[in-house]
Formats: structure tokens, C-alpha cells, sequence
């Protein structure tokens, strides 16, 4: 008896990755539509489908906007303005805690594992210091492919000790160097390439 399988089309010998020029994230305001597509465009259908949607606040001292409600704890965004290419995030609620607090420049305070997704890849300012909005002086953006993070208790975040920091290696990696809870970032894309899912028909 054959069902659907929604199958991940990875850099392997079972599945391929398909090469796209590194896309500009857009300049112009967007409507919440367009950001709710691009938002949920971060995780598989199995997460987006029910997480909520949230938008970045437009100034410092305003709070995120809630663009959809959801239903299973997941919360994905959209692009983060000013960066030079698409970056959407669904996060699990650990996660969320991390990356609200990382930002804020606070301890995360983290005692369980926490999961996100960025299926579109990311460009990324400063590797130690996720809340930078540019690159420091006389450095460039880094950009990685599609990939899952991965945030540890800080009870265990010595579990990541000598585990590789180079991005440009394709491998897991190390970021966020400076926060008491560093990530573990898996990539599974190049980032020149974009995952394509396929339904196949499976026995």
C-alpha cells in the first residue's frame, strides 16, 4: 500500500540540494501577508502550519506584533529588517526565551533543550554577538546555508566544548560564543542552495 512521504532533498546520496543565486532580503515595507508567508517559509509544513506568527517590533522600545495565532507552541518570524538576505525563524518556546533574552542583552537562563529552524539560511553580522545589527568594523556579513539550532541547559553547555566554530567549513558549528547558552548549529544546505521538498510515493 503506497502513502505520500514529504521527503527533504538534501546534499546526500538519497537527495539532492538545488543551487539559487543568495537572495536579497527586500528593502520595502511588506505587507503582513507577505510576511507571513515568508515567516512560515523557515520550518517544515509539520511545525508552520500551527505556530504562531510574529513580526519584529518597527522601533526599539516597541514589543513584537502578533501577525497569526497558533496552536503548538512554535513561533516563526519573518525576515529581520536590515538583512542583506532572507532569514525567517520558527523556534520552539525555549528557543524564543534564548533569542528574546540573547537580544536584550540578558542571561537566557536556559534548563532544557530548545530547537529552531532556518530553511531559508541566514546572513549573519558578528558569529559571538547574535544581537548585532551590522558587522563590526572592517568585517563582512557571513552566510549560511539551511540549517537547525540547537540550544542546550546551561548545565550542559560544556557538552559543546571543542566542537568546531568555523562556518566555513559546512560542518556543525558553535555560535553565539558570548552568551551563557551558545548554539549548535546544523547546517544542511550550502548557502547558495535552497531546500526543495518533494512528495514520492512510498511502499
Amino acid at each position: 500500500m503506497s502513502k505520500p512521504i514529504l521527503v527533504l532533498w538534501l546534499v546526500s546520496a538519497l537527495a539532492s540540494a538545488q543551487k539559487i543565486a543568495a537572495p536579497a532580503a527586500p528593502a520595502v515595507e511588506r505587507s503582513d501577508a507577505w510576511k507571513i508567508e515568508n515567516a512560515l517559509s523557515a520550518g517544515p509544513e509539520s511545525i508552520s502550519d500551527g505556530a504562531t506568527v510574529m513580526d519584529w517590533p518597527a522601533a526599539k522600545d516597541e514589543e513584537m506584533r502578533v501577525l497569526r495565532k497558533g496552536t503548538n507552541g512554535w513561533t516563526c518570524m519573518p525576515d529581520r529588517p536590515g538583512k542583506p538576505r532572507h532569514d525567517p525563524m520558527c523556534a520552539d518556546e525555549t528557543m524564543m526565551k534564548w533569542m528574546m533574552a540573547t537580544l536584550a542583552g540578558h542571561s537566557p537562563n536556559i534548563d532544557r533543550i530548545g530547537i529552531a529552524y532556518m530553511l531559508q539560511g541566514e546572513a549573519g553580522a558578528d558569529q559571538n554577538d547574535l544581537s548585532r545589527r551590522t558587522p563590526p568594523p572592517g568585517r563582512d556579513w557571513y552566510y549560511v546555508g539551511p540549517h537547525i539550532m540547537i540550544v542546550l541547559p546551561d548545565a550542559y553547555k560544556d557538552a559543546l566544548r571543542g566542537q568546531n566554530r568555523d562556518i566555513s567549513t559546512g560542518e556543525p558549528y558553535v555560535t553565539a560564543l558570548s552568551s551563557s547558552s551558545p548554539l549548535l548549529v546544523i547546517p544542511i544546505a550550502k548557502p547558495d542552495e535552497e531546500i526543495v521538498v518533494k512528495k514520492i510515493t512510498g511502499e
